[in-house]
């Protein structure tokens, strides 16, 4: 008997309003409307009738299943509409066995829910009920994705933005979130995260994390109830969300709840953090401190992911920012010195042991990791204020350096800012940005080739790619 195709998956968001009554037996909790939606949905047809389908529906559950109780399964005529209900099966359960009827382009749609009722995003297979004559039908088309850019704008001026460039139509929109939300990201955007369905922004100047789908519809913004929030970076793990605060702390984010859930105390003005070997490595500038008797901070903090406590602080070389880890687990680490006698320094951290051991072989002062290889800026000037530009390519397994221009076609970035590596792709992106025009944003091959230069907004400072 001959198997029909495994059709691909398109993950939509359906922008509807839709009361649901058939998921109220569950306790009543503090749960919330769910927002994760599943992925990797397949349906293989094992049934040769026209007008009936047979199989097992299999799909990918979301990273965090905390505020789901149950799959919902549906059939609908257009992929959005929930329009015969097929079932439904406990979390856990990432399958369902079907045999019904259908007509024509009939689609299988599933969703969360718990007993607050169903996600408004959904996961659709489209179906074509196939006789043994008829032709294989064509694959539906690839949804690509995009890549994100953030753009922190002037301090001060409330200008932030969000652009994004389209990989199925290869076409950039500046302000992305403007154009969805119909009003600015707001004041000094520093960082962001793309964790399951959702993507987290940093926006300090504003006070606020602002949370979106990954078309950059805003969910919510997490503000803080006392002293201004001041988030600076983002990490993920295990269904949790971590962000730098300046004020000295690290906040973890539920990512169901969306909601500050606990703090721990770290050292002063904290910038970049990672996870490794189950602790939280986070680098303690003391930025706010540079004209002050007290001077930069030069510590490393180590948190208990378990326990969510500070367990000790690691000294290192003066006003540490910028964090990364390979796959061995090494924390690597460049600290920016004093701009003046202590100079900026490339370090590692052994996560095992946390001995930190000053690479002396190259220097960085923005970096980005791909698994076990390691990109870098190095841009800084000399005695005579000529500056000195490097990008750096460093091997973690070896450590050594691959090479000292891993930009391998002659493209020249006279003004580099920010790096960022995605590890799907193995695209490198570099930003540039003289800080009064919009800046541009350079796309690498793995090989050092340029796939693109575009112009975004005011100061990018993160790429992210997003598969939709």
């Amino acid at each position: 008997m001959k198997k029909k195709s495994i059709f691909f998956v398109s993950v939509l968001c359906a922008l509807m309003s839709f009361v649901f009554t058939g998921c109220k037996d569950e306790d009543e909790n503090q749960l919330t409307v769910p927002t994760e939606v599943v992925t990797g949905v397949t349906f293989t047809d094992t049934d040769q009738v026209e007008g009936v389908i047979k199989g097992t529906l299999k799909w990918t559950a979301p990273e965090n299943v905390s505020n789901i109780t149950k799959y919902v399964i549906y059939l609908s005529a257009d992929g959005k509409g929930r329009d015969t209900k097929l079932g439904e099966v406990e979390v856990g359960t990432n399958s369902y066995a079907i045999e019904t009827s259908v007509t024509a382009d009939t689609y299988i749609i599933v969703v969360t829910c718990n007993a607050q009722g169903e996600s408004e995003a959904l996961a659709s297979v489209k179906i074509q009920d196939l006789t043994p004559d008829s032709p294989e039908p064509e694959p539906e088309p690839v949804d690509n994705g995009g890549i994100y850019f953030l753009n922190s704008g002037k301090m001060g001026s409330n200008n932030a933005g969000l652009s994004c460039f389209n990989l199925n139509t290869l076409t950039m929109t500046v302000d992305t979130f403007m154009n969805v939300n119909e009003r600015g990201l707001g004041d000094t955007a520093n960082d962001m995260i793309v964790y399951g369905s959702k993507m987290y922004i940093a926006v300090y100047g504003s006070s606020i994390i602002e949370v979106t789908d990954l078309s950059g519809k805003s969910i919510k913004q997490i503000k803080s109830s006392g002293d201004a929030l001041l988030p600076r970076f983002f990490t993920a793990n295990e269904g949790k969300v971590y962000v730098s605060l300046y004020d000295g702390y690290v906040a973890r984010l539920d990512t169901a709840s969306l909601e500050i859930e606990q703090k721990v105390k770290v050292g002063r003005n904290p910038e970049q953090l990672v996870v490794a070997n189950n602790k939280l490595y986070v680098a303690n500038s003391g930025g706010l401190d540079y004209n002050t008797p007290v001077g930069y901070d030069k510590t490393v903090s180590v948190v208990d992911l378990t326990s969510f406590q500070e367990t000790k602080k690691i000294e290192v070389v003066t006003n540490p920012v910028n964090l990364v880890t390979d796959n061995q687990g090494d924390v690597y680490l460049v600290s920016m010195g004093d701009y003046g006698a202590i100079p900026n320094t490339f370090q590692r951290i052994d996560s095992e042991t946390d001995e930190v051991t000053t690479i002396t072989e190259t220097n960085a002062t923005e970096m980005a990791s791909v698994g076990d290889k390691l990109y870098m800026i190095y841009s800084q000037y000399d005695a005579n204020w000529n500056q000195v530009i490097s990008f750096i390519s460093y091997d973690a397994i070896n450590e050594k350096v691959i090479s000292d221009n891993f930009i391998t076609d002659g493209t020249s970035i006279d003004k580099p800012y920010k790096i960022g590596a995605d590890p799907t792709t193995g695209y490198i992106y570099i930003t540039a940005s003289d800080y009064k025009t919009n800046g541009d944003v350079y796309a690498f091959d793995a090989s050092g080739k340029k796939l693109f230069q575009f112009e975004v907004g005011l100061n990018p400072v993160k790429a992210v790619f997003v598969k939709r």
